[in-house]
């Protein structure tokens, strides 16, 4: 007999295609590592694009107390965002190309230590935020990182190292754009290589895009990354991946609740996928909106 007066309810939702690693061996894990005592569960694989949402919001509706996203960021935004202001939590077994959302939360890569956070059940409340109206739970995004997200998803072969070829192929040819952006009613204008709206700290792979970001404060990081010299490129990298990029003269970062931007591209990403959006974008914050566990 359970010594838990109540066994919780969770789904893992699997996106097979997330990633390098295989999904082959991640039931065997969960049957492995998780408290039968403490937890009932179901497995199941998404079958496409969105699938994650609509399995998410069943869940909400059958009144579980979890759905672990089994896959990268792109998997995390489409179950956290049918979780937003419900009583059902987020899981995360970080099985994708970056994983900016579990490193940020400092949630183990390692399937088997992943697991062992979700036996502990313990979630914090975290904000999500939205642009024109589409929910995120990391980062989004303008300007190059954007373009390069477009041109990964076209790549063919997800990784750190395919996503490092592409960025290198792309970077000489992207040329920055004028931005206008309005953050709390303060207006700036940017001649930027990148604009990143970031409510976590990283796009993953440890590149920290926004250091000093928060994701339970209520703001969202504006982070604007004017052109730079070629020759900074090697310093530039450096200070990504060190969590020094706001060292840089060539970075600015600007924290609110509401963020409205004018640009001149009909591309953008959200939790690293590609989207297609209008000229204007309005960014909100949805203050503690979602419990993850962690």
């Amino acid at each position: 007999m359970s010594i838990y007066a109540k066994k919780y309810q969770l789904l893992f939702i699997i996106n097979p295609h997330s990633g390098v690693q295989s999904k082959d061996s991640v039931i065997q894990l969960i049957d492995k590592h998780l408290n039968k005592d403490k937890f009932d569960y179901q497995v199941i694989y998404t079958e496409g694009p969105k699938h994650a949402i609509a399995l998410s919001k069943n869940g909400v509706l059958n009144q579980l107390d979890a759905v672990i996203a089994v896959g990268g960021d792109g998997s995390v935004n489409e179950v956290g965002q049918a979780l937003i202001h419900s009583s059902t939590a987020l899981g995360i077994l970080p099985m994708g190309s970056g994983n900016g959302l579990a490193r940020h939360l400092k949630i183990p890569l390692n399937t088997a230590e992943a697991l062992e956070r979700i036996n502990r059940f313990e979630y914090k409340r975290i904000d999500t935020a939205t642009i024109n109206e589409e929910p995120f739970l990391g980062t989004a995004g303008l300007g190059f990182d954007a373009h390069v997200g477009w041109k990964f998803a076209e790549f063919g072969k997800r990784g750190f190292f395919s996503y490092m070829q592409v960025t290198a192929n792309e970077f000489f040819k992207f040329t920055p754009d004028l931005y206008t952006v309005e953050v709390d009613g303060t207006s700036i204008e940017s001649n930027a290589f990148l604009v990143s709206f970031a409510n976590s700290s990283q796009f993953g792979n440890n590149a920290w895009i926004a250091p000093s970001a928060e994701i339970d404060n209520g703001l969202i990081s504006v982070c604007v990354l004017e052109k730079f010299p070629t020759l900074m490129v090697p310093d530039m990298i450096f200070k990504l991946f060190s969590k020094q990029l706001e060292k840089s003269k060539y970075y600015k970062v600007y924290k609110g609740k509401e963020i409205k931007i004018k640009h001149h591209r009909d591309i953008a990403h959200i939790d690293g996928e590609p989207i297609h959006v209008k000229e204007e974008l309005i960014i909100k914050v949805i203050p503690a909106s979602l419990d993850v566990i962690c």
